[in-house]
């Protein structure tokens, strides 16, 4: 009797579950799914040459799809299968944004995770968390909240300005980091300021109990994880026991894993997968380089995916919350919010003062503000739409500005070089961009033209790289023949190019 009594809600629940399964839903679904990486395939060369941004396209598709277009897709925030989808793509993305952290780098350069982590997030936050109090009279802890969600940069809207090579490599590298960084005090502040928002009462033990499961049980158990994963793939390695191509799903398996045990053994499931893909950036390069040839590429289908299906929800929020305030509010978040805050973090930057602005410009938020605002609802927030209204004001409006100024300022850009010296074109990464100054440069032995056109009628091997700036190229495009052109900042990511043997020659102007 006690196991049937036992069985009986399971079962109902099971019938409830089956009954409500709609096999239609999951058709659409995965067409939408198919629908995602079609059209991410065929919009990729003509984004890539265009002002429009990729995530634009699937905002466009998302709204096609809904009920304002054909009413394929009808999702709200609070919808499971969109928390579900915005689960998957937050702990794709916090890992993929770990993984791809150069920590080699940041052990001597670590000037730029303390401005990105510092004075410039945090200025970020207060100065939109200000204006969301006083624009729309909120709470301070729901105000503030909302500046934490908007300080979060997006690696996918960044995509088009970090693969610029007319940028120099100072810059994109710059972006890069600070899109990986920031996650270590957006995701945290986050969860803390979405308890307090929510108005619950906790009692001392209760946030001791929080505090232990965010700061240390969810990073141990990444850490755990992946430290156990890792060890297993280079066991398995030495005796040839798995495929390549299996270690770029073993990672995607090890992010959720981490996710997964973190949240059962009462830890934060995302703190674990991005502790979890920091440690293997830490242990195992191999591992790293091979998801990143795939993980990479499915966090990106699973984030574009979001969009299409929070498109049409996101749309509708923003014009039922648009208005002379949230316009206001999205236009000091956006133009003066994070450009004088990071502004001010990189005033003694050694960049060009064209370079600051691109630096302090592309800071664009999307999905990963999204699936923050899905995470704060899930913690049970007041005023869930007008909070979701306001940020998707702001991101659809960076979505727009960021990503229809990318290619434009990236043309802009590379008109300055072409005309100008500009320091940042021979920093090969971020740490050396914001030191305002620097070690003198070792003396190098100077080849005389006339020796260097010796050693070529002689025919004695010789690496020549043209390693000239942009604006000196464009003054005279002759080059040495033979030479190899490569910019100085191009040169430490480049080394496997250089021939081992004959003498390398720098030509510079």
């Amino acid at each position: 009797m006690g196991i049937v009594g036992g069985a009986g809600p399971w079962l109902v629940a099971q019938t409830a579950a089956e009954e409500a399964f709609d096999e239609h839903a999951l058709v659409v679904y995965l067409g939408a799914v198919g629908l995602v990486i079609v059209v991410s395939g065929l919009a990729s060369g003509f984004v890539a040459r265009g002002p429009l941004s990729q995530v634009l396209v699937f905002v466009a598709l998302g709204v096609l799809v809904g009920p304002a277009g054909l009413g394929v897709i009808d999702l709200g925030i609070e919808s499971p299968a969109v928390r579900v989808l915005a689960t998957v793509s937050l702990v794709l993305v916090l890992f993929t944004d770990a993984i791809k952290i150069n920590l080699g780098q940041l052990r001597t350069n670590w000037l730029l995770p303390a401005l990105a982590l510092g004075p410039g997030a945090l200025l970020t936050i207060g100065l939109v968390g200000l204006a969301a109090r006083f624009l729309f009279d909120l709470p301070w802890a729901l105000a503030l909240l909302i500046g934490t969600i908007l300080a979060s940069t997006d690696a996918v809207l960044l995509r088009d300005v970090t693969r610029d090579t007319r940028l120099p490599l100072s810059v994109r590298h710059t972006l890069s980091v600070e899109a990986g960084a920031n996650d270590l005090l957006v995701l945290p502040l986050t969860l803390l300021l979405a308890v307090l928002a929510s108005g619950a009462e906790r009692g001392a033990g209760e946030w001791g109990r929080f505090a232990l499961g965010l700061l240390v049980l969810g990073p141990l158990v990444g850490v755990g994880v992946a430290f156990v994963g890792v060890r297993a793939v280079e066991w398995l390695r030495k005796r040839r026991m798995i495929g390549r191509d299996y270690e770029s799903i073993y990672s995607l398996g090890t992010a959720f894993v981490a996710f997964s045990a973190a949240q059962l053994l009462g830890g934060s499931g995302f703190v674990a997968a991005f502790a979890a893909g920091l440690t293997i950036a830490v242990i195992d390069v191999e591992l790293c380089d091979c998801f990143l040839e795939y993980g990479e590429t499915t966090a990106e289908v699973a984030m574009l995916l979001t969009f299409v299906f929070l498109g049409a929800a996101l749309v509708s929020a923003a014009t039922a919350a648009f208005g002379p305030a949230t316009l206001l509010f999205a236009l000091l978040t956006l133009l003066v919010a994070r450009p004088l805050a990071f502004l001010l973090s990189l005033a003694r930057s050694a960049a060009s003062w064209d370079g600051r602005l691109l630096l302090a410009w592309f800071g664009p938020r999307g999905l990963n503000s999204l699936l923050l605002v899905i995470l704060a609802v899930a913690e049970g927030i007041p005023q869930t739409e007008r909070v979701f209204g306001i940020v998707s004001v702001v991101v659809l409006a960076s979505i727009v500005l960021h990503g229809t100024t990318a290619t434009p300022m990236g043309a802009w850009y590379g008109r300055k070089a072409r005309r100008a010296a500009l320091p940042e074109e021979t920093l090969a990464d971020a740490g050396l961009l914001l030191h305002a100054g620097g070690e003198p440069a070792a003396e190098v032995a100077r080849t005389l033209p006339i020796e260097l056109k010796r050693r070529l009628d002689e025919g004695l091997p010789t690496t020549i790289l043209d390693v000239r700036r942009l604006s000196n190229v464009a003054a005279d495009a002759r080059r040495i023949p033979g030479s190899i052109r490569m910019p100085v900042d191009e040169i430490p990511g480049r080394l496997a190019e250089i021939p081992k043997g004959p003498p390398v020659v720098l030509s510079c102007a």
